[in-house]
C-alpha cells in the first residue's frame, strides 16, 4: 500500500532549495520510498479556492498556521507499520516540525 508522508517544517523555516542533509538522503534512498518533493517556503505559494462565478486566486498558503506544509514523500509500504517506521526515521533527521502519514488511495498516485 502507498503512503503520502507529508512532511511540515515551522515558521521561518530554512529555505529548502540547498542540498540535502547526508542523513536525509540516506532516508529517502529506502526501497519503499517512491518519490518526494521539497517544496519552496509557504510565500511562495498561490492558493485557488472556489469562489461565486470563478475560482479565486490568493497569495500564500490556504490556512494561517504556525507551521507549513514543505514537502512530501510517497512511500510504499506492506502496512501502516511500515510507513510509519520511514517517517520516524526521517523526523530523526529534522529538530522539529511534523510528519503526517495518510494512506493514499490505489490509483491516485501516478510516479515519475
Amino acid at each position: 500500500m502507498q503512503y503520502a508522508l507529508l512532511i511540515y517544517g515551522g515558521e521561518g523555516g530554512r529555505e529548502t532549495s540547498g542540498p540535502l542533509d547526508g542523513r536525509v538522503a540516506d532516508v529517502l534512498s529506502h526501497e519503499g520510498v517512491t518519490g518526494w518533493a521539497r517544496l519552496h517556503a509557504e510565500t511562495s505559494a498561490t492558493t485557488v479556492r472556489g469562489g461565486e462565478a470563478r475560482p479565486l486566486l490568493i497569495d500564500g498558503p490556504f490556512v494561517e498556521t504556525k507551521e507549513h506544509l514543505a514537502g512530501l514523500v510517497v512511500v510504499d509500504a506492506e502496512n501502516l507499520d511500515g510507513a510509519l517506521a520511514i517517517a520516524r526515521d526521517l523526523q530523526d533527521t529534522r529538530t522539529g516540525g511534523a510528519i503526517e502519514v495518510r494512506p493514499v488511495f490505489e490509483s491516485a498516485f501516478r510516479g515519475a
